[in-house]
Formats: structure tokens, sequence, C-alpha cells
């Protein structure tokens, strides 16, 4: 695989394109958004929102973007550019019964599983962003994807070579591997998209989407592959879990040009489910939400353009990333 292209080392430094909340929490705000809003010249990853307010994680430079939802997405810094190796911020989610923002910060990764290194998660305090708790993931463990579940526990798919779900206690700190599976395939990429919902954690590995039920004493239950009506396929990297169904984003970044593609998936059990196209002609498509805006719904899209990153594209992106806005 490519490594990164060299002017990337330059260019990594600002936010993403999206405005989006996790866990299917809708943003509540005064003024509707723009059809895109621009956020600047680093590469969008992810995206969470919490009221009139949305984060965005930088994969450029570690840092994490405030968006003002209210004024039409006026932007402000929340968490400055990381001054240590972890410069890659990748999946956001609130805590909300503790005020945190988490973050899954990565050293600088080139989509090369043999080059994965171990990443960490951040807790920043929400009113003041400061740093307020960091866990060290494991050896080779690159955090992508990270939800919660009710009782506070922080979930982190692992995109490197070894697929599994890692669950942390902040009560206790305890670190462990919370899910794996001999079916997923080792050395290649682990946990794309993933998300809590319908009573357990929903991940996506090997172009599978697979549930692994929560059991009352918090284990992980045996991982059961989801049949999706006509095409099992899921390439799924962003992922929501919104009014009792995931609306994810698909990109290919190693196929050159804007290829990707939003879905939502119907769920009629939990291992079984209905899709439908909600967007498609995005440019790599990477974390997604849902908010509410003067009554009316949007989705909201960051196209994180990584084919540039990879060498698939030629050239440079042309700035600034943006978050597109779509009216559901």
């Amino acid at each position: 695989m490519k490594q990164l292209k060299p002017w990337l080392a330059a260019v990594l430094a600002a936010p993403l394109m999206a405005l989006t909340g996790c866990g299917g929490d809708d943003a509540q705000a005064a003024a509707s958004l723009p059809p895109a809003l621009d956020v600047g010249s680093g590469i969008p990853e992810d995206i969470e929102v919490d009221g009139t307010r949305a984060y965005v994680s930088s994969l450029s430079d570690g840092s994490i973007l405030q968006l003002d939802l209210a004024r039409g997405g006026a932007a402000s810094a929340f968490a400055p550019a990381a001054t240590d190796a972890y410069s890659a911020a990748w999946g956001l989610k609130l805590l909300r019964s503790r005020n945190w923002l988490l973050s899954v910060q990565n050293l600088p990764y080139d989509f090369n599983p043999a080059h994965a290194q171990a990443g960490r998660v951040t807790a920043f305090d929400l009113a003041t962003g400061a740093v307020v708790k960091r866990w060290n993931l494991p050896a080779q463990a690159v955090g992508n994807s990270i939800d919660v579940d009710a009782q506070g526990r922080i979930y982190v798919g692992d995109i490197g070579p070894h697929p599994r779900i890692l669950r942390i206690d902040p009560a206790t700190d305890v670190l462990s591997t919370w899910a794996t599976d001999a079916r997923w395939p080792e050395g290649g990429f682990g946990i794309g998209g993933m998300v809590q919902g319908g009573g357990g954690i929903y991940a996506a590995h090997d172009n599978r989407l697979w549930f692994i039920g929560l059991a009352e004493d918090g284990s992980a239950r045996a991982a059961v592959p989801v049949q999706v009506e006509g095409d099992p396929a899921i390439f799924a990297d962003g992922m929501r879990w919104t009014n009792g169904g995931i609306d994810y984003a698909e990109n290919d970044l190693f196929i050159a040009g804007a290829k990707g593609s939003v879905y939502r998936l119907e769920f009629t059990s939990p291992t079984t489910a209905r899709r439908t196209l909600l967007a498609q002609g995005l440019f790599d498509p990477s974390g997604i939400a849902t908010a509410t805006l003067d009554g009316r719904r949007w989705l909201l899209v960051n196209e994180s353009r990584l084919g540039y990153a990879v060498g698939t594209e030629s050239g440079t992106p042309k700035l600034p990333y943006q978050v597109k806005a779509l009216l559901r």
C-alpha cells in the first residue's frame, strides 16, 4: 500500500468537513445550515453534536474544532493541535454523564496495517476543553470508532491488524478486549465503523456488519453477521444509531473519484436489515450525523477526501474541506 504523500506533512493541520451528532442526538439550533460548511485545510475525520455545538476532529494535527450551529457553523478552537506524537484525531463521542468529549488519538497512520502503532483515548472537559484523563491502547491498536453504553463504559473499534473491540471502564480505568472473533481475519484492516444500539454493538469488518449483543453482566455475546436484504456487503466508516436504525458512510479511498455514499439500515430484528440510499457522489465521506434545525432534519457528512492522503488521487485537494448538509 502506498505511503502518505509528501504534501500531507505540511497540510496536516485542520478540521474535518462535517456537522454530526453521534449516538443519534439531534442538534437544536436557531438557524438553518448552508449546504456546505467550510472547515479549513485539514483532513476531517469525525464529528459530534451537543445542542448548538458541533465538534470536529482533525486527522491532520490532532486538534478539535468547535462549530456554532446557531451561527451557521462559525468555527473556533476547542482542543489545540497536538504537542506530542499523537497528531491524528479520529473518533469522537460525548459521555454526557461525566460532561466529557472523548477523542481517539493516534500516531500518523498511512493505512498500512503493517505500520500500526498504539493510539490512545483522551477525555476532554466539555466546559473548559481541559484534558481530564487518558488511556493508552494496547500494542498495534489503531483506535477508529468510539461509543459508550448506558453505564458509561467506553468502546473503541480497533482498525489495526488485530480486529477487536476494546472496552474502558472510566470508573476503574481498566482496559480490556471486549470482543473478538475467530471469523474476523487478522493482518488486514480491523474494525471500521462501530456503533452502540439495539442492545449491543454493531461493527463493520471484512465487508460485513456484525452484531455483538451486550449480556446482562456486561460481557460480549457471540458475534452474529447481519443479513442485509439484497446484498450483505457493508463497508462502513462513520456509523450513527438514529431513530432505531443506522446511518453509515461508505467510501473507497483506494479508487479515484468521488464515489462515496451514505446509507440507512432499518432493522426488522437485531440481525436482519433493509438498506436504503440516502446520498451519493460524496468524496470519501467519513463521520456523519443528523441535526434538526428550524424544524427540518439534516444529514451532515464529512468529506475526508482521503484518496489524496493514500495516493489514489493525484495532486493536492481543493481547499477548504467542507461539511455537506443535506436535507433528509
